[in-house]
């Protein structure tokens, strides 16, 4: 048996979805672990319609929930703890990358030794400088 967005739209909105944010919640999910990993944004589309509620609304919803991800959607954390910011200007650098990228500065990645740090869609990066925030941009273009 294969896999139904309608169907899984149906249930969830059975389960309270979208009024439930748990339910709806789920549903991202379901929908995320079925496509691989990311929540494709031509989906967001059909889901919004099959739910009666906005496409920005699940955006928001989607930003909310850091194990929710959209297909075209990256992520760059950057260490802020005392260690990591007072050794580099990684933050500032991270900046002219937003756009392409979310940019978020997060509390201290309890990677002192090895900084500074950052985290591209999950992935943990250490003794990072402008040269590896370079490369990593260049490769989300591939």
């Amino acid at each position: 048996m294969s896999w139904d967005l309608k169907e899984a739209i149906e249930y969830y909105r059975r389960q309270g979805a979208p009024g439930d944010q748990n339910a709806l919640r789920n549903l991202l999910a379901e929908i995320q672990q079925e496509s691989g990993g990311a929540i494709p944004k031509h989906l967001l589309g059909a889901v919004a319609a099959g739910l009666g509620t906005k496409e920005s609304f699940l955006n928001a919803l989607i930003r909310r929930f850091p194990s929710l991800r959209l297909a075209d959607h990256h992520v760059l954390e950057v260490c802020a703890g005392p260690n990591c910011s007072r050794r580099g200007e990684l933050a500032r650098l991270a900046e002219q990358y937003r756009g392409r990228v979310e940019v978020k500065l997060v509390p201290c990645m309890r990677q002192c030794g090895k900084g500074p740090n950052l985290r591209l869609d999950g992935k943990l990066y250490n003794a990072a400088d402008g040269q590896l925030l370079a490369r990593l941009m260049d490769e989300l273009d591939k």
